[in-house]
């Protein structure tokens, strides 16, 4: 099955007089009536977790329109009982508040704000529909209507490379400039060290000990085999929350979970990208900009995140500069710092995430429900060439700047 299971059927409640109070809710259509719908899953296995989403397309009319047509995405909790639904209902985060929050009160004004630097693509898609009450649901413009794709490779090229990091640097930009003018409510935190008890989270602690069994295989890395086995998976979580919410060199209103699978991208051939657009705006947390470079960095080859550091940096400059920003500019040194002490985030994700998110999406074919009630099948990620190439590139890097003796002597 190439669909999340609970995806395979829409709420009841997703129904004509939904989408009736969906499509006027802005008022720029009035006096709706729905001919027919077609609900269909929004997105593919291992795209996404906190969430259920579906893309309506519409049949209507209106007073003035006696045929119009529109495709839409439904966005809500899951409601199948079971393990994710579970999971979600004991977080510490408010997933759904929090994207409101952001859609309705920050990226507008952040796209206004580019949009004054000259910076004239979409940061974000329109959101054209959102409740609390009686379910929490956010509708959104279909990206697939604009011409926009998922990430048409597994790892990111240069040229990629520069255009995700570019869009970072704008977001970053524009959120400083807010809370230097006085904005409400963007001390967030979020991530996903701050979404409850760690220990609960299975998937994680498991990773950590099949990161461990690779490096069992690798004889060059018989030292930080040696080193890993002295450290408990609370102590890692521990270093890293406390590093994430420590104060920055400066601040920033971070996505908090920037992967490639939060972007959707337009370009030649759904192949040759030219222009990115963030979704997902669930976990965002006011912190270092080091928070989201890192995570993003995950998949990325470690000799090309200098440039794409230096290159985020740069548009992060060039916003601040066309956009009328009056104070202090902030300098690539402070930025250079909290990235070296953000090293122990490069750790947790390197021997968690980076193995499913680098992996090929041939290779996902389960549900991922069972995927995260039976870590076991996580194993075969650990294994890929990807996942072994970037473990023998990074990893030295780590040694050799004390991060797992750092962990070793952490209390």
């Amino acid at each position: 099955m190439s669909f999340n299971a609970d995806e395979l059927e829409a709420p009841e409640w997703v129904n004509s007089n939904f989408l009736k109070e969906v499509l006027e809710y802005n008022g720029d259509v009035r006096n709706v009536t729905t001919h027919d719908y077609k609900i269909s899953p929004a997105t593919t296995l291992g795209d996404h977790f906190a969430s259920i989403m579906f893309r309506a397309n519409i049949r209507f009319s209106t007073q003035d329109q006696p045929s119009e047509k529109r495709s839409i995405i439904i966005k809500t909790l899951p409601v199948v009982e079971g393990f994710k639904k579970d999971m979600l209902s004991k977080t510490e985060v408010d997933f759904f508040g929090t994207e409101i929050f952001m859609y309705s009160k920050v990226l507008s004004e952040c796209a206004n704000m580019l949009k004054n630097a000259g910076y004239n693509d979409l940061l974000a898609p329109k959101m054209i529909y959102q409740s609390s009450e009686p379910y929490k649901v956010i509708v959104f413009e279909d990206l697939k209507e604009l011409g926009y794709f998922m990430f048409p490779r597994t790892i990111p090229n240069e040229e990629d490379t520069k255009l995700i990091f570019s869009k970072l640097g704008q977001y970053h930009a524009a959120t400083f400039k807010l809370a230097a003018e006085g904005h409400k409510g963007l001390n967030l935190k979020g991530s996903i060290f701050n979404m409850g008890n760690m220990e609960n989270k299975n998937f994680l602690q498991d990773g950590i000990t099949y990161f461990k069994e690779v490096l069992e295989t690798l004889p060059e890395f018989k030292e930080a085999s040696e080193k890993l086995s002295k450290i408990s998976f609370g102590k890692i979580v521990e270093k890293c929350i406390q590093t994430i919410n420590a104060p920055g060199s400066y601040e920033v209103l971070n996505h908090g979970d920037y992967h490639i699978k939060n972007m959707m991208f337009k370009g030649n051939n759904n192949k040759d990208i030219s222009k990115v657009i963030l979704v997902d705006f669930q976990i965002c947390h006011w912190g270092s900009p080091a928070y989201d470079l890192v995570y993003m960095s995950a998949i990325l080859p470690p000799g090309m995140r200098p440039g794409a550091y230096r290159h985020y940096f740069d548009t992060f400059i060039d916003v601040l500069e066309k956009s009328g920003y009056k104070g202090s500019l902030p300098v690539f040194e402070q930025l250079q710092k909290d990235l070296k002490s953000h090293r122990i985030l490069d750790l947790f994700l390197l021997s968690t995430f980076t193995a499913f998110i680098c992996a090929d999406k041939k290779e996902i074919n389960e549900q991922m429900e069972t995927l995260f009630q039976d870590t076991s099948r996580f194993k075969i990620f650990y294994r890929q060439p990807n996942y072994i190439s970037y473990v023998k590139e990074l990893l030295p890097d780590l040694l050799q700047e004390g991060v797992l003796d750092d962990l070793i002597n952490f209390n």
